[in-house]
């Protein structure tokens, strides 16, 4: 979520917390001589993943010899580079020529950020990895994130897996294992990281933001579900206008305020537009966290609230539609409108289908 605030860029990131035992099965894979060449790093939104990918790459690049075990089991587990090798510096500052990085780009027509990732930019990346390395050893690629694909990018990216170029890293970022095509998938090793805990939220929200008030910390931590993305965003106060905006419309449900319905979806519209700004797909990810996290408030039994009230209105959708019910409408509505950004339509109609899905 934007805010004025700094936020260092997973690749300026050098330090990793939480994750030790995922960087030690990437180390032990290194230092088995037989490193796959597809990763597929999967776990919730704001863990982590794409620092380790970008810490991975470091370590690649920088040539670091496979370890050997000691006597005492004592070889390395970690994926620490000194940074001030060559390689190392420019990974940090995002111009070392080996590797190369896929995200969702700028439209040519009209200069905003595309709501995938197309075709082209995984055909470019096919014709440099068949380029000799610059640095003479290996290649890294980092998708971030290979949810964002559509399918004709997918397609493309599952060509490069088949026959990948040799001394190739691919590292894929993944928020949500189902929308990666199971061919895709099948083709990477799979490398699982899990939440972070409570202690490791706190020590990262004052790397973060050590000027943020105490109340609005145990807020953010105690929202955020181990995502330190979700934790800075709810601290900085656009989370918060994004639920508000989303309980507001919901309290009158079944019947939606249709007035307050389109003044909320434009709004976002406009809001999602410019530098810094909060892409529109990020706000419906968030308010379908917040569904999510409400149904399981119900399954549980569990008092806090995201926003004040909406206690409320999880009791009556799931005194309408069940447990059951309600799961499967987050469900649907989730799956629709990530299709519907995959396929570009009308982003005010995938906003107000999100609402409409849930709550008639």
């Amino acid at each position: 979520m934007a805010d004025d605030s700094p936020v260092t860029h997973p690749r300026e990131t050098t330090g990793l917390v939480g994750h030790g035992a995922a960087e030690a099965e990437l180390r032990a894979a290194w230092d088995s001589g037989r490193m796959p060449h597809a990763w597929l790093l999967t776990g919730p939104r704001g863990i982590g993943k794409a620092t380790l990918a970008y810490r991975l790459a470091r370590f690649a690049l920088a040539g670091v010899p496979a370890a050997e075990t000691g006597l005492f089991g004592d070889a390395p587990v970690g994926l620490d580079v000194d940074l001030g090798l060559k390689a190392a510096r420019l990974v940090l500052a995002g111009t070392h020529p080996d590797l190369q990085v896929i995200e969702r780009t700028a439209s040519p027509s009209t200069g905003r950020l595309r709501e995938t990732i197309v075709v082209d930019d995984i055909a470019r990346l096919a014709s440099l990895l068949h380029l000799t390395p610059a640095g003479g050893g290996w290649r890294v690629v980092i998708v971030d994130s290979v949810d964002e694909m559509n399918t004709n990018s997918a397609n493309a990216l599952l060509k490069l897996l088949e026959e990948p170029p040799a001394n190739s890293l691919l590292v894929l970022v993944n928020h949500a294992p189902g929308r990666v095509p199971v061919t895709i998938r099948s083709r990477c090793r799979r490398l699982q990281l899990a939440p972070l805990e409570r202690s490791d939220l706190e020590v990262l929200l004052q790397r973060h933001d050590p000027d943020l008030e105490p109340q609005a910390a145990a807020l953010a931590v105690s929202l955020a579900e181990g995502s330190v993305g979700r934790a800075l965003a709810v601290a900085r106060g656009d989370a918060i206008a994004v639920l508000r905006d989303a309980a507001g419309l919901l309290e009158g449900e079944p019947a939606l305020d249709r007035q307050a319905l389109h003044a909320v979806t434009e709004g976002w519209i406009r809001q999602s537009s410019g530098e810094g700004a909060t892409p529109l797909a990020d706000r419906l990810e968030l308010v379908l966290w917040w569904a999510g996290r409400g149904l399981r408030a119900m399954v549980s039994g569990e008092a806090a609230e995201a926003m004040p009230g909406d206690g409320q209105i999880f009791e009556r959708l799931t005194a309408r539609h069940g447990l059951a019910g309600l799961a499967a409408r987050i469900d649907r509505a989730g799956r629709q409108v990530r299709e519907d950004l995959a396929l570009r339509l009308n982003p005010k109609q995938i906003a107000m289908t999100l609402f409409l899905t849930l709550a008639e």
